[in-house]
């Protein structure tokens, strides 16, 4: 079973950098970006979007561990407050 799981992920592993490398070898037209303040360097439309894709990456998963956090701590509260009532009322938990 080991063997087939290793064998699949290599074989993902394999199409993913065959996707990869024919997206940026016909995707290589160098674009400067222009952002409102300034103008970013000519750089191949693939390394452009792999940027993009990494910075949005990156954002989302700090945004959603902060949320993450925010809930864990409301639950951890809220378990508190379930526990002292059962204590008060002697139920057991």
């Amino acid at each position: 079973m080991k063997f087939i799981k290793g064998l699949c992920i290599a074989l993902l592993v394999l199409a993913a950098l065959t996707i990869g490398i024919l997206f940026s070898s016909r995707n290589s037209t160098p674009v400067a970006v222009d952002m409102l303040v300034m103008q970013l360097p000519p750089m191949s439309i693939a390394l452009w979007i792999l940027i993009s894709f990494t910075l949005g990456l990156i954002v989302s998963g700090i945004i959603y561990g902060l949320v993450n956090q925010g809930h864990k701590r409301r639950n951890s509260r809220l378990l508190r407050q379930v526990n002292q009532l059962q204590t008060v009322q002697g139920t057991p938990k």
